[in-house]
């Protein structure tokens, strides 16, 4: 049929080591893969759990130095199917990690060769069970992958196989682009040239080795650099402008024209911390559990030096997300703005480099920088009802969890008021958008508009607001959902504040936005009813959906009282009809809001 698909599979089956390798105990402090086993062998009155780290056996050929070759490297072939041109640069990628083994007492710990050839050897496959390699696949997924095979008994890590995507080359090209194009002339022009694309997907290769050396991502890694230093050359050339590989900091959008500032990752300070916590022997130590007071002497330097700290990507932390850049998220968005507005200027002479083509790629290239644009606010936005968490263990001094200041939240709520939801000409030029579409400019603005005020109200967001009230010190400041639902709500509707009142089509579309997304939390919708699947089996009925005690709908209801006066006494000084008739229209539909039955 038109749907079916044959496929060859290929299985191998290899025995697992004959003596199994000391395990390393997991720290929540230093990024690594794991495994956990569960352990009764401890009189401790309950199940323990033991989580291992997934790591290489690597073992010094000459214990008594220093730095010592490894008894048997780490090897990684480089495909048949990776195109020549790329080839050197995924070599190069694998070897970049050689710094970082050093500093665990290995050389030459860890390097690539290339596959060899048909007639060289005919039965080479990389679907061979004791082949690690990296290949290359013809997909339009934009994206790459790094797993491992590992030792259930003890983590070890037995073989890796990477994936590079070909379309990855597009996603690298457009986030290039929109992040620092007036950085860089070669990004100017689309497509990149070959040495630009061949440096990027380095950095892409070599954070997927870094999976497959055990290390997952660190999200803390983007954040911690200060901005001056981002925008200085001799910082970024030895530190890169993340302090981690692993981190999905991407390219260096604080920096500005003339810093000359490096401006994409490299294996960094942590990278080598990380290493070095992770692989380095013990001679000393006969089990997993001796090893522990020399990891934790290791460990213990993130105390005086934030560029060794580790942290999953979070939901409420703004120093683990994914994409920012810097230890100030508002400065670095302000710098990183500054660029989006001047790349608004190289769209339509990058998106239309080659004759006879359509617009496509100039489409593209302006979705992705309204989106790079939509990213970076988005870091700002997750300030405001923050929490930073530092990752300690018990003899660690302080508190693991800390409330962004009130002051700083304050800062961010204002940068997204003046940038978030302002109208900024420079983001619709007419000579761009008549070559891409024939409507829809307004929407592309005020879509992303719409995605803020929502992440803003999010139940989460409200409810760490109510619980930092809650818990405050007696005289502590603390930004309250009250304060910060009226500063969002007094900033949309700003021109009420005017002597002649006058609404543009962008801010009309957000100012109906945030009164229905507000009167949501005042009438939330019923969550949809699910049918039960028959399948034979006792089923369970799906938990129904519990609505969130949260401040929010009473908060919500008296700032919508306090508009609709706002608009009501408005509508006499509007400019022009149309504003006359969108604040009427305001007013009536925060009255049936708030008169709804329930």
């Amino acid at each position: 049929t038109l749907g079916t698909v044959s496929v060859m599979m290929h299985y191998s089956m290899v025995h697992l080591p004959k003596e199994p390798m000391m395990p390393r105990l997991a720290d929540s402090r230093v990024g690594f893969f794991s495994i956990t086993q569960e352990d009764y062998g401890y009189d401790s009155h309950r199940t323990e759990m033991r989580t291992y780290i997934t790591k290489w056996r690597l073992e010094k050929k000459n214990p008594s130095l220093k730095i010592s070759e490894p008894v048997k490297p780490i090897v990684f072939y480089i495909d048949r199917s990776v195109p020549e041109k790329w080839k050197p640069y995924f070599k190069q990628a694998v070897e970049d990690w050689q710094i970082a083994f050093e500093q665990a007492g290995f050389k030459n710990a860890i390097i690539a060769k290339y596959a060899p050839t048909v007639e060289e050897d005919p039965n080479w496959n990389t679907e061979d069970a004791t082949v690690s390699s990296i290949s290359w696949l013809p997909s339009t997924i934009e994206n790459a992958y790094g797993p491992h095979v590992h030792d259930p008994r003890t983590g070890e890590i037995l073989e890796a196989d990477i994936k590079i995507y070909h379309n990855v080359m597009n996603l690298i090209t457009t986030w290039y682009f929109s992040q620092v194009a007036p950085l860089d002339p070669r990004a100017q022009r689309i497509p990149l040239p070959d040495d630009l694309m061949g440096e990027l997907l380095r950095y892409v290769v070599a954070h997927e080795v870094g999976h497959s050396l055990g290390f997952p991502h660190n999200g803390r890694a983007s954040s911690v650099f200060p901005v001056d230093s981002l925008r200085s050359k001799s910082f970024t050339e030895k530190y890169g402008n993340e302090a981690s590989i692993m981190d999905y900091g991407r390219f260096n959008y604080v920096a500005q024209p003339g810093d000359n500032a490096r401006l994409y990752p490299m294996i960094s300070i942590y990278d080598k911390f990380a290493t070095e916590w992770g692989y380095s022997p013990i001679p000393e130590a006969k089990t997993p559990d001796e090893e522990r007071p020399f990891l934790e002497k290791i460990v213990r330097r993130q105390e005086t030096n934030p560029f060794l700290q580790f942290s999953n990507f979070s939901q409420y932390d703004p120093s683990a997300q994914t994409e920012d850049m810097s230890d100030d998220g508002i400065l670095a968005t302000e710098l990183g703005l500054k660029n989006i507005y001047r790349i608004m200027d190289f769209i339509i002479p990058a998106g239309t480099t080659k004759e006879g083509d359509d617009y496509s790629m100039l489409s593209l290239l302006y979705d992705r920088v309204l989106q790079q644009r939509a990213r970076e606010l988005g870091h700002v936005a997750m300030i405001i009802g923050g929490v930073n968490k530092i990752e300690k263990h018990i003899g660690q001094s302080g508190p693991v969890f800390k409330l962004v200041p009130y002051e700083r939240q304050k800062k961010a709520m204002n940068l997204l008021l003046n940038e978030g939801f302002k109208f900024n000409p420079i983001l619709v030029k007419r000579e761009l958008l008549d070559l891409i579409q024939p409507f829809g400019n307004v929407d592309k603005i005020t879509n992303d508009q719409i995605s803020l005020i929502k992440n803003l109200l999010n139940d989460s967001r409200i409810q760490r607001m109510s619980d930092a009230e809650a818990k405050a010190y007696k005289g502590e400041k603390v930004y309250t959902v009250s304060e910060f639902i009226g500063d969002l709500s007094n900033g949309i509707f700003s021109e009420l504040n005017e002597k002649n009142v006058s609404v543009d089509p962008y801010r009309r579309k957000v100012q109906r936005a945030l009164i229905e997304e507000l009167g949501k939390k005042i009438n939330p919708e019923k969550p949809a009813q699910q049918t039960p699947v028959t399948t034979g089996r006792p089923t369970q009925a799906p938990a129904q959906q519990t609505p969130e005690y949260t401040d929010l709908p009473p908060v919500a209801r008296g700032r919508l009282v306090e508009l609709k006066n706002k608009l009501t006494a408005s509508i006499a000084k509007s400019k022009d009809d149309i504003t006359r008739y969108h604040l009427q229209d305001l007013a009536s539909a925060i009255d049936e809001i708030l008169n709804k039955k329930k």
